[in-house]
């Protein structure tokens, strides 16, 4: 059997098919002109451009046992709330130590604006900060409460994200 060669009718037609896909392409521009700028006050209120806020699954709770100088380790269960409030709950671990009642912080937190994926927990802009973490995808970090700074072997402060949001 001979295969046939196409014809040039063929061929204009694959070339025609292909400038009109190329010119709707180029046509489909999004219009940007006549659209307002926001409102300063809105930008206030959202974060802009890639924050960490806006970028990462930041809610949610998380989970580690952290060093302790006195005990065998600081069990640590932390939960952010996208409407910017945490609850956060510590336990000592050990025989004695486990009968004592958990250590529980509840309040709001905020995203340090100088380092964007730091966060604060802490009851008013007045008070010393309760907590501090570097915030990551999946993870988040105590961090040193006055200045932000990771602490000594900061990887044994990580807690692992363990579940999403309740609403």
């Amino acid at each position: 059997m001979q295969q046939r060669l196409p014809t040039r009718h063929a061929l204009g037609l694959v070339f025609l098919s292909l400038g009109v896909l190329w010119l709707t392409a180029c046509a489909s521009k999004p219009v940007t002109e006549n659209v307002p700028p926001p409102r300063i006050d809105q930008l206030m209120q959202q974060p802009v451009g890639d924050a960490p806020q806006n970028m990462l699954d930041w809610s949610g709770t998380y989970q580690a046992v952290l060093p302790c100088n006195a005990c065998p380790g600081i069990a640590m269960s932390v939960q952010l709330r996208e409407d910017h409030t945490a609850v956060v709950r510590e336990r000592k671990l050990g025989s004695d130590i486990e009968k004592a009642p958990d250590q529980t912080y509840k309040g709001a937190f905020y995203f340090d604006s100088p380092h964007g994926s730091l966060i604060t927990l802490s009851t008013s802009a007045q008070e010393a900060p309760a907590y501090k973490f570097w915030v990551s995808e999946g993870w988040i970090e105590l961090r040193e409460r006055s200045t932000g700074n990771a602490l000594p072997q900061s990887s044994m402060y990580r807690l692992r994200k363990t579940s999403q949001p309740s609403n």
